[in-house]
């Protein structure tokens, strides 16, 4: 069996190179207002946007994702979207269809519109989502999860601004945003993610250190992401001993009693802390998978709340990111070197999509304020939505 898995993870990483070397020949320096009007600007970091475009031939909406060419190495743009276009087979990950290219200041690929937003805009500061809401969510996440972790990938930016939502109640979700994905076993000495969401293994590495990524990265981010859906709260700032918050779970964790939760988690059943002690099991080797959760589907996971009740965690809808929501597309026809790039890959990685490098970040969110939850996105024509993996739970 692990010769197989290694087997397979050997073949995407050729693929992906494959992919890489292909597109690089393909990718043509256009004016993006020749081939498409710019509709409104979606989202930005600090070395990437996103903007809602219409393709001027087609009247199709996307979202281009246009990052600078002073702050990304074309290789590194290049993987992105080569990872992006391999995984978007998954009904739980942006829809991608090979479209790339590159103006005289950005690269640029176009993905899937989401006609909702991400799912932080949905949640309501110290309040969270309902409990079913939350299950569908989890379940969606932790099966593309493990779709991730079977190609022998590491997202490492697990966070809800790059869960994308396709209708209000979450019965369709999908992931994106590849930028600071790594193979698995790839060492790294920065640390690479979102504050909040960084296992303490990232949080504490120096610069003397190395870490080997592993798909426990992204289990724990997603345990903290539940965490602030059932809740609308950070469960802490960092995983670091000198965060207050953080020492207590680390304290209770190693007592192993789970009727004896501290504040805040004892605001919530005891079938779910259950969940969450293995989701972030402070010592990575004893992390569950991501797919663990659908063996708690049958519990409780919110409990009612006082409206006298009160925190002193950090809305979740304030938080400081290293890169802002990022969305994507919807395919569209192109020049004939786009769907040469298309055609090329689409061949390429055939055999892959059937199946069940970018900056890095050290940025802690540290300015929290109680802001509402931003607007929806809403499309004035219909458009026509890939709803691949719709959940029913409640």
């Amino acid at each position: 069996m692990q010769d197989t898995m290694a087997s397979s993870v050997h073949d995407v990483e050729l693929t992906l190179e494959g992919l890489v070397s292909f597109a690089s020949q393909f990718l043509q320096e256009i004016e993006l207002e020749d081939s498409y009007h710019v509709m409104k600007e979606l989202g930005g970091g600090g070395y990437a946007s996103v903007f809602m475009v219409k393709d001027i031939k087609t009247d199709q909406r996307m979202a281009v994702k246009m990052m600078d060419r002073k702050s990304t190495t074309e290789r590194n743009f290049l993987m992105e979207f080569s990872m992006s276009f391999l995984l978007s087979s998954h009904p739980n990950i942006i829809g991608s269809y090979g479209i790339a290219f590159k103006t005289s200041d950005h690269f640029a690929f176009a993905q899937e519109l989401s006609p909702v937003g991400d799912l932080l805009s949905l949640i309501l500061p110290n309040t969270g989502l309902p409990g079913d809401t939350v299950k569908r969510c989890a379940v969606q996440i932790s099966n593309a999860l493990e779709f991730i972790e079977n190609k022998g990938l590491v997202h490492m930016d697990i966070k809800p601004e790059n869960i994308l939502v396709f209708d209000q109640h979450c019965h369709c979700i999908k992931i994106s945003d590849f930028g600071l994905s790594r193979f698995k076993g790839t060492a790294i000495q920065n640390k690479s993610g979102t504050g909040s969401y960084m296992a303490p293994e990232m949080c504490q590495l120096t610069d003397k250190d190395r870490l080997v990524v592993d798909s426990t990265l992204d289990v724990w981010a997603f345990g903290v992401v539940l965490y602030c859906l059932l809740t609308g709260e950070f469960p802490w700032q960092l995983a670091m001993p000198r965060d207050k918050e953080y020492s207590r779970f680390v304290e209770w964790q190693n007592h192993s009693q789970l009727d004896n939760a501290p504040s805040p988690w004892n605001r919530l059943p005891v079938g779910v802390l259950r969940m969450f002690s293995h989701l972030l099991a402070i010592n990575s080797s004893q992390r569950s998978k991501s797919t663990e959760i659908l063996m708690f589907m049958a519990e409780s996971w919110k409990a009612e709340r006082s409206q006298n009740d009160t925190t002193d965690n950090f809305p979740v809808q304030s938080e400081l990111s290293c890169l802002s929501k990022n969305l994507s597309y919807i395919p569209t026809e192109t020049s004939n070197s786009s769907e040469s790039i298309q055609s090329i890959i689409s061949s390429l990685s055939r055999h892959l999509n059937t199946d069940s490098f970018g900056l890095e970040c050290e940025e802690t969110p540290d300015d929290w304020q109680n802001n509402a939850p931003n607007p929806l996105i809403l499309l004035d024509d219909e458009i026509s939505l890939h709803v691949g993996a719709e959940v029913e739970i409640g």
